[in-house]
């Protein structure tokens, strides 16, 4: 989480996909999400594996890669 709340979000994107990890990101800086992973795999690659956001609405347990 960064000083101002906002979440960061954790994991590796191939550059191809950054716009991915960018939509991904910004669903917790407008607060519409609360915690998320994502993994997108394309020929047999894995492109996209990002997380971040919460576990809990009050926002105290960070997401980890492998929440559920």
């Amino acid at each position: 989480m960064t000083a101002t709340g906002t979440p960061v979000v954790h994991g590796t994107c191939d550059e191809r996909f950054t716009s991915v990890r960018d939509a991904f990101a910004a669903g917790f800086a407008s607060g519409v999400e609360l915690g998320a992973s994502l993994c997108v795999v394309t020929g047999g690659v894995t492109v996209v594996d990002v997380w971040g956001g919460w576990t809990d609405a009050a926002r105290q347990r960070p997401w980890a890669r492998d929440s559920l």
